[in-house]
């Protein structure tokens, strides 16, 4: 914290001055605690002017503030929403003495990206010729000046029911902790002079002024009661003012306040509600912040910070966020393109997505994209055209060598296989996608992250580099065996006539060669040696954008693991964003 205290002179007084609060008008910074103490001759008092006032709202003002302190007590404390009609000030008050001392001081919380400017203020030495008292607490004063903090009470203008004398300003402060709103309630008996124009009463001469934080002031004169105004606010300002011409016999008026309440927020899922409390009451605040491995999220943008007050009216400033997984951002990274099949061990936490499944004893792979779900190929869950049964799954993640991988299995609450996928000669891989549905919840850390889904309209453009892994057959020594290892390989995406083409070569000499459709895509060497193969079914096959991985493809089929001339075959994973998302919903 930087504390700072600043006397304006240590040799004579001041007549008037200007203080404003740090870098204004720029944003106020952090950390701040600075202090004025104002001094002007005797014989006068302090009248000070906020003439822009700008400071972010909190309850009770408990973060960022701006405080008057008078005879050593509290004789104000400011702070309003940025967005608040009236945060550019125009307040002026009267003090009884020729000292006083102001204390802004701002939070350890404060975003770097705050935008509040803090306050502007003048103020100036009055000769005490006219005395008005000023007391906080309580108001003996008959013309005002002073603040009422009592939660109920009883204001008249000055005589009543007498006429008001003439030359009155008169100023009356409500002020009431910030959960409370205040309710007025003029009594019937109301008379203020009026001068009558062509558009009807001016409200000129005499007056009375009912001023509330965010809404336009009200000025009231004539013969018709206000009656009852329910401000909303905490706080509320009246003016009372009269000329040597005309006549008022003034006003009354009982005010009363009552608790206003914010429904619970609830809560958010993978984040956290601070302060948590059984009851939130105007005036107060919540933040958001999200687990580890989640970002907040306001619609489709992310946010840094969040927090938003009770309102007056007992709404929240704002919807609550929401959190979502960071996707395809692995905390370690592969820094080069390396020379699956004939691929490279990948480094801890470089593909944290990459899931080992054992169907029916069988190996395949998969990919976290969601903290209860796994994407796959379908062929790997469909035996003989029907699903497999949940208990024949056994799904690992988190390492990358198979037997410390295996030790620790996650279990399958649901299989989730494309509704058009029908495969049952093996020659039509069209549509070959499945979700499983875990039964525990996974915590994300930097071993275990969902992959990014892939953009609406996503793009593969020929020759653009993916990732492909997993634990399939790799070659070793001219020998094909499974590997012990994640393993991983960097191939480009083939143009489709390209690959359509190579697959009609193959066709000539094979039978039983499947369609290459537009829901499938190719990627690899023309001249063969890197390739998904046996084992690696169901994994993924990533590209990039703006720092993230994306779930490009799913390892689908090949005619031969990397052959001359051949291609490996990935389901193209933006054709099913819709059955996606639906189905994760809808389960």
């Amino acid at each position: 914290m930087v504390s700072e205290c600043q006397q304006l002179s240590t040799t004579e007084p001041e007549m008037h001055g200007q203080i404003q609060s740090p870098q204004y008008p720029r944003p106020y910074p952090p950390h701040l605690q600075k202090q004025w103490d104002l001094w002007v001759p005797r014989g006068y008092q302090i009248q000070l002017s906020l003439t822009h006032l700008d400071i972010k709202a909190s309850a009770d003002c408990s973060q960022d503030s701006l405080t008057f302190f008078y005879d050593e007590k509290v004789a104000g404390k400011f702070c309003h929403q940025e967005n608040s009609t009236d945060h550019h000030g125009g307040e002026t008050f009267l003090f009884p003495g020729n000292k006083l001392t102001l204390v802004f001081q701002t939070s350890d919380s404060t975003p770097e990206h705050q935008q509040h400017t803090g306050f502007s203020a003048t103020y100036k030495a009055i000769a005490l010729t006219v005395i008005i008292i000023l007391t906080f607490g309580s108001c003996p004063a008959s013309c005002g000046g002073c603040v009422f903090d009592k939660h109920e009470g009883h204001l008249t203008s000055p005589g009543y029911p007498k006429p008001s004398p003439p030359f009155l300003s008169c100023k009356y402060i409500i002020s009431v902790e910030p959960r409370y709103i205040v309710t007025l309630n003029f009594r019937d008996n109301f008379h203020i002079d009026n001068k009558d124009n062509q558009h009807g009463s001016s409200c000129q001469g005499h007056f009375l002024k009912v001023t509330i934080p965010g809404r336009l002031a009200m000025r009231f004169c004539g013969t018709k009661s206000p009656g009852l105004i329910v401000t909303n606010s905490s706080t509320v300002r009246l003016d009372y003012h009269t000329e040597e011409e005309g006549l008022s016999n003034g006003w009354s008026l009982q005010y009363s306040t009552h608790e206003v309440k914010c429904p619970h927020p609830g809560s958010v899922t993978k984040g956290r509600i601070t302060p948590d409390l059984n009851e939130y009451f105007s005036g107060d605040s919540i933040h958001v912040t999200c687990d580890q491995e989640y970002k907040l999220m306001m619609g489709q943008q992310e946010i840094k910070t969040f927090s938003a007050m009770c309102q007056s009216d007992g709404q929240w400033q704002l919807p609550l966020p929401t959190c979502i997984e960071v996707c395809g951002q692995p905390t370690n990274h592969i820094n080069v393109y390396q020379r699956i099949f004939g691929g490279q061990d990948a480094p801890d936490n470089t593909i944290p997505w990459q899931v080992l499944l054992i169907v029916s004893g069988g190996r395949g792979g998969g990919m976290v994209i969601g903290d209860r779900w796994i994407m796959t190929a379908a062929h790997s869950l469909v035996e003989r055209g029907v699903a497999v049964s949940n208990e024949s799954v056994r799904i690992f993640m988190g390492l990358n060598e198979i037997k410390a991988l295996r030790k620790s299995p996650l279990f399958a609450a649901s299989i989730h296989v494309h509704p058009e996928y029908n495969n049952t000669n093996n020659v039509d891989y069209n549509n070959d996608i499945a979700l499983i549905k875990l039964e525990d919840t996974l915590t994300f850390n930097s071993s275990v992250m969902p992959v990014c889904l892939p953009e609406p309209g996503a793009t593969y453009d020929t020759g653009v580099m993916g990732l492909v892994s997993g634990f399939g057959v790799t070659n070793e020594y001219n020998r094909r065996i499974l590997t012990n290892q994640l393993k991983y390989v960097y191939l480009p995406v083939v143009d489709q006539q390209t690959c359509r083409d190579s697959i009609s070569l193959v066709r000539r000499r094979r039978n039983n060669i499947p369609d290459l459709t537009d829901n499938m895509f190719c990627a690899g060497l023309p001249e063969g040696g890197k390739d998904s193969c046996q084992g690696d079914a169901g994994g993924p096959f990533t590209l990039t954008k703006d720092g993230r991985q994306w779930a490009a493809g799913i390892v689908s089929w090949g005619v031969e693991c990397g052959g001359k001339g051949t291609y490996g075959v990935y389901t193209r994973v933006a054709n099913y964003l819709n059955w996606i998302k639906k189905t994760m919903q809808e389960n």
